[in-house]
């Protein structure tokens, strides 16, 4: 069983963020036209970086009016109506001024582009990643790799236009460049010694980083670790949405159950918004909830009197040494027990652990444990495949539904 597609770093990344849209993208291989602004500028700003240091490996030096030129007709020719503009305070014309600009700084900052020589650009890479008996396919481009003769060593080079700043921590537990370095390295053993760069055009920064075999070694695993429950995850079908800041530049909003109804009322007209079922089913759940908080409050301090009353009970019962008070048309039973008061692992862990090891050992563990759905839900997912598989055999499926009222933000 295997997925549609190699994986990538990409592809891992959007798992973790949402199942769904993995799906659509990687399984169901949904077409969109749809393409945030942010990825249009660092596609353009990619394409003329590539054309300059084509032209390096070629001896020959590009001005920096050539480099903006490159770029902007690459956004001319490229612009279509399905960008998408998520930040309403930013036009069009901004985010091609940004880019221009960082660009600027780049020529100004590495003319005359003769640090280290150019080996690869856009180097398309296919490997695979091994963790045990266990292989998976996985694809990825680097932007720039660059051979440096001073220091006897290979450059693995990214170029970043996103509107954040990688620190030094961030780039040394990053994991794109240094799944490169390892597919490089399995090539040519050289690429062991990499360096990892990379190049934060909005802010004229670069940040380096290195790897070591170990490092390079955790990371396959890791990411093996992470192929593997995708897959796991296509074998069950388990690809719930999950709604986060980054659904506002997602290119499946249309389809996906989180957001097909909001987008389809958000341009409806009044009469036809407050007509619509799913509106009008929504409005009457909260007045039901606020009607239940207002019980809810009531009851609390019905109980709340009832408790005391409780305690008047017991304190008459004790004095009158009675198990039975009579009342009118009702009557009160006291009665006692003695139970164990079995410490909570959070309020002492010392106690808890102590009174789990004398339990096992006294082999009566079994008699006081049990097996409960919650546990197996929480737990067994994380267990090793082939014990995961001979449990699940034995476990009836069901699809548990819940309702949940939530204040409506964007």
């Amino acid at each position: 069983m295997s997925i549609n597609r190699p994986f990538s770093i990409t592809s891992l990344g959007t798992f973790a963020s949402c199942r769904l849209q993995f799906r659509y993208a990687y399984v169901d291989r949904v077409e969109t036209e749809t393409e945030s602004v942010e990825a249009f500028m660092g596609s353009r700003v990619h394409e003329a970086l590539e054309e300059l240091y084509r032209q390096v490996k070629n001896g020959l030096v590009r001005s920096k009016d050539w480099l903006v030129e490159k770029y902007e007709e690459g956004w001319r020719k490229n612009w279509h109506a399905a960008v998408r503009i998520v930040r309403r305070d930013f036009s069009a014309e901004d985010y091609l001024r940004r880019g221009r600009g960082g660009l600027e700084e780049f020529h100004d900052r590495y003319r005359p582009f003769d640090q280290a020589k150019v080996v690869a650009l856009e180097e398309k890479i296919s490997f695979t990643v091994r963790d045990g008996e266990d292989e998976f396919p996985f694809v990825g481009v680097v932007d720039r790799i660059d051979w440096n003769p001073k220091e006897n060593l290979f450059e693995i080079h990214d170029y970043k236009t996103s509107g954040s700043l990688m620190t030094q921590a961030e780039a040394d537990a990053d994991r794109q460049l240094a799944l490169y370095q390892h597919a490089l390295t399995g090539r040519d053993p050289e690429y062991a010694n990499a360096r990892l760069v990379w190049h934060f055009l909005l802010f004229d920064k670069e940040v380096r980083s290195r790897r070591t075999p170990a490092d390079l070694a955790a990371l396959a695993k890791d990411v093996a670790g992470e192929a593997r429950a995708i897959e796991a995850a296509k074998a069950e079908g388990d690809f719930p949405p999950r709604k986060s800041a980054l659904c506002d530049w997602c290119a499946y909003q249309d389809i996906c159950p989180l957001w097909r109804h909001p987008l389809a009322m958000e341009n409806a007209e009044v009469n036809a918004y407050l007509g619509n079922p799913g509106v009008r089913l929504v409005a009457r759940y909260a007045e039901l909830e606020a009607a239940k908080k207002t019980r809810r409050d009531e009851i609390a301090e019905l109980e709340a009197e009832q408790k005391r009353v409780e305690e008047a009970v017991l304190d008459f019962a004790r004095r009158e040494k009675v198990g039975r008070i009579d009342g009118p048309g009702h009557e009160l039973w006291v009665t006692s027990r003695e139970e164990f008061g079995v410490p909570l692992k959070k309020d002492d862990p010392g106690r808890w652990e102590r009174l789990r090891k004398l339990v096992r050992e006294a082999g009566r563990f079994e008699d006081v444990a049990t097996i409960n759905a919650f546990m197996l839900n929480a737990r067994a997912r994380s267990w090793p495949r082939e014990l995961y598989d001979k449990i699940t055999a034995l476990l009836g499926r069901r699809t548990v539904w819940k309702v949940e009222l939530r204040e409506k933000r964007r």
